[in-house]
């Protein structure tokens, strides 16, 4: 770390092991602002293959992998406290947006509106400790008060998640891709999280290595691991809800090492009727509406009609 001063002014955020602007003027941690995009690639690619037949809280699990990949961006490009919540309560919300999907993940709602307002108020909270706690950025008691609250509820609620998994994959019927899909996750994961505490830690030592070997940059390689490993997690949890629901999914691989899930044609087919159907459906409701207000009328004129005849034969009769 050091007190290099670049476009963005001093540092008011955490500042990590990567030496200030050193690569370019206007970005605070060029490394670690380029790795965050792996993030907001990880969420967009979510979305794109579990959009389709999915149910909407699972999409927005990836899109808060987005969310969390541009605050990054923000974060890291500035080194700014205001921009490093961009970062940080994006990170907790996406946690609690696991934990609600995989808590309530039956057909049948569990717990119905208090899990998720439960949640909501529980992340609220905390991002108001955050923002008063990390306020005074130059007192550094307070700077790490934010910042270990911060850490401490997402260490808690993703294991939670983490949790919940291991009952998902130690289910005797679960397919051996899932189990597949949760090691490699966790193994992911616990290499980038032993590397992101080296680059915390140690940071002079990442400055001072032999044979004048560079600084490693762990925290950008950190950025990648959590962004595989979140997207990995997603989709193990878009798999367990969808088979719940009896959508019979399917794992799927890119490559032997991107997964992704897919839903039987015939799902996807039945969704677009069930659709389609509504709309048929309201379609022979107006028509049949319309032809009954052409009956009436023609009915009303014929009345009419019948009435005007009969008045001009009474009217001759009478003279």
């Amino acid at each position: 770390m050091n007190s290099v001063i670049g476009f963005w002014g001093e540092p008011t955020a955490t500042n990590w092991c990567e030496r200030n602007y050193e690569v370019t003027h206007y970005i605070a941690e060029f490394f670690n602002t380029l790795s965050s995009l792996c993030m907001v690639s990880a969420g967009i690619f979510g979305i794109y293959k579990h959009s389709k037949g999915f149910e909407p809280r699972f999409s927005i699990c990836f899109a808060s992998i987005i969310v969390v990949g541009i605050g990054s961006i923000l974060f890291h490009g500035t080194l700014l406290f205001s921009l490093q919540l961009f970062d940080e309560v994006p990170m907790m919300f996406c946690v609690l947006m696991l934990c609600y999907s995989v808590f309530e993940n039956q057909k049948e709602k569990r717990f119905g509106k208090w899990l998720p307002i439960g949640l909501t108020i529980w992340g609220l909270l905390i991002t108001a400790i955050m923002i008063l706690s990390g306020k005074d950025h130059k007192d550094r008691v307070m700077q790490l008060i934010e910042f270990y609250v911060f850490q401490g509820t997402f260490v808690v609620m993703a294991g939670c998640v983490y949790l919940h998994t291991l009952y998902i994959v130690f289910n005797p019927n679960v397919e051996k891709g899932v189990r597949k899909l949760w090691f490699l996750g966790s193994v992911v994961f616990l290499i980038g999280y032993i590397g992101w505490h080296i680059d915390l830690h140690f940071c002079s030592g990442m400055h001072q290595l032999p044979f004048d070997v560079p600084n490693p940059q762990l925290h950008a390689w950190w950025h990648f691991t959590a962004s595989y490993g979140s997207y990995l997690i997603c989709v193990l949890v878009t798999y367990n809800g969808s088979k719940v629901l009896g959508k019979n999914p399917s794992l799927r691989w890119i490559l032997n090492i991107l997964p992704y899930i897919e839903l039987p044609e015939s799902n996807l087919l039945n969704e677009k009727s069930a659709i389609y159907g509504n709309e048929k459906s309201e379609k022979v409701i107006n028509y049949g509406t319309i032809i009954n207000n052409i009956g009436q009328d023609i009915r009303k004129d014929g009345e009419k009609h019948v009435n005007d005849i009969t008045n001009s034969t009474n009217a001759r009769s009478t003279k």
